[in-house]
């Protein structure tokens, strides 16, 4: 039986074809770990918002009014699009936890409260940068409707 010159380059591409993929088998199980993990925190990260740890709630009008009355400023002369700024920071899913595996997507959370309190110093120094625990208790709790741990 006699091999034909074209039998024997497909068969010599074949062995070098094994050859690659036995030398490369670490980064192609790296690929595949990487591949996967990075299904699970994008379907984690996609259904985050529908089952988050602190829930929004239907009417804001109720709190919004509370916290006109009873902190003032800012709140006063906020417009519609000021109080879903300041709703994002509190309900609002982030890419925040990143992996030290560059190749993997952030994973999505809410703001922790230090988090949450930081950003409001940034976004509305004035009355938030002059806050002391004692004022961030009582926001916390007319914000969220309870007494709430910091996290």
């Amino acid at each position: 039986m006699r091999i034909s010159l074209w039998q024997s380059i497909i068969i010599i591409a074949c062995v070098i074809l094994v050859l690659v993929f036995y030398c490369a088998r670490n980064n192609l199980q790296q690929d595949w770990d990487d591949l996967v993990e990075t299904v699970s925190i994008s379907a984690r990260n996609f259904f985050y918002p529908f089952n988050p740890e602190r829930a929004k709630f239907v009417s804001s009008f109720e709190k919004e009014e509370k916290l006109k009355s009873s902190i003032g400023e800012p709140f006063k002369s906020f417009n519609q699009s000021d109080w879903d700024t300041f709703w994002e920071v509190l309900y609002g899913a982030y890419p925040l936890d990143y992996s030290e595996n560059s190749r993997l997507p952030a994973k999505v959370r809410q703001l922790t409260y230090s988090e949450m309190e930081a950003k409001l110093k940034e976004l509305y120094p004035d009355p938030f940068s002059y806050f002391q625990d004692e004022h961030w208790r009582q926001f916390w709790q007319v914000v969220f409707g309870k007494k709430t741990g910091r996290q």
